[in-house]
């Protein structure tokens, strides 16, 4: 039995577990609905009827996770401590709860998901450990995946989209079906890698994957039009009203520059690696930098056209599964000799 759970390194699952329960406990225990998150009365709003009319589009098509709360909610999990959500009485307790152990279990599971990917890369063990941990502590961890919101277990398919991807493996086409029904970001995301690779490597692969975001886009687009509508929000789906709000936006660059800043600091630590490896001389993956940077282009584009405030950092960390990857990748050359080499992990190079 010992035996059988070294091979499927649950141990290691369980030190995540424990590494996350106290940000999970943290935030049931003292985690308020301030203005600065207030997605979060639409998804608790959806968690209790999956069908409200109340829960205005996009907020009403996170219906993967929220199905799992819902169901979680309805078979009676409940942790009935005095919380600060007691403040807020119009909200109901246990679904609260339940959104947050939701995603602590999402969390903990993407934190070995990472692990077990970078190990099946053959990445050093205890490298790709160590992405686990720098994941789990990440700013947008921390403050926004943990607390009420569904893109905790978003981010936990696309990490395995982001290994099937790597592998160029056709098992990634149910996860992005999937994400029609749960984060349609990943498809703005994904057209941005798939085409950069399919420029650079000129492999049908990357062009395959870029058409068919294209064809999940254009399906969640359809859906949010019609069976999802709601009169709010629609004027990020008018092509007339995002060209007009790209040049006449009010949005302030300084606070978008700070919140940026604050959330993205797993990306910096990636920058930082680069910025190093420059300094002494070494090679980078200029390819994989410039990935990142479309992204940020993309994301604080939307973020004036769409009218997203200063959450364009929050979306950006959302790709994290991939540049925790990228991190991986160049941080190859520093690994202890002590700890020896793992083979050459295969990328999209």
């Amino acid at each position: 039995m010992i035996k059988r759970i070294a091979q499927l390194n649950l141990h290691v699952l369980i030190v995540y577990v424990l590494l996350a329960f106290p940000m999970f406990y943290f935030a049931y225990k003292f985690g308020v609905l301030l203005q600065g998150y207030k997605d979060a009365e639409s998804y608790l709003k959806l968690y209790a009827d999956l069908g409200s009319p109340d829960v205005e589009a996009p907020f009403n098509m996170r219906l993967v996770s929220a199905s799992i709360i819902h169901l979680m909610d309805k078979i009676g999990l409940r942790y009935p401590t005095e919380c600060a959500i007691d403040a807020y009485p119009q909200f109901d307790k246990g679904l609260f709860f339940n959104n947050i152990f939701f995603n602590f279990l999402c969390i903990s599971l993407t934190s070995f998901s990472l692990f077990t990917i970078f190990k099946k890369l053959e990445f050093n063990v205890l490298f790709s450990f160590l992405a686990g941990v720098l994941y789990l502590l990440g700013f947008g961890t921390l403050f926004y995946l943990m607390m009420p919101g569904p893109d905790a277990f978003s981010v936990l398919i696309f990490t395995w989209i982001v290994y099937f991807y790597i592998q160029k493996s056709a098992a990634l086409v149910p996860l992005f079906m999937l994400l029609i029904l749960q984060r349609e970001y990943y498809f703005l995301s994904f057209m941005v890698i798939s085409f950069m690779d399919y420029f650079k490597y000129k492999n049908k692969y990357f062009a395959l994957v870029f058409l068919l975001n294209i064809l999940c886009f254009a399906t969640y687009f359809v859906l949010r039009k019609t069976i999802f509508h709601t009169y709010h929000w629609q004027h990020q789906t008018s092509p007339e009203f995002l060209l007009k709000t790209l040049f006449n936006s009010d949005l302030q660059i300084v606070p978008l520059v700070k919140q940026s800043l604050m959330t993205m600091n797993v990306y910096l630590v990636y920058i930082f690696i680069l910025i190093y490896k420059r300094f002494k001389g070494m090679e980078i993956n200029k390819h994989h930098l410039f990935i990142t940077l479309f992204l940020l282009t993309q994301i604080t584009i939307l973020s004036y056209a769409a009218t997203f405030g200063t959450n364009n950092g929050r979306y950006f960390y959302l790709n994290i599964p991939l540049f925790l990857y990228f991190m991986m990748l160049e941080m190859k050359p520093f690994y202890p000799s002590i700890l020896g080499f793992g083979a050459k992990a295969e990328s999209t190079e």
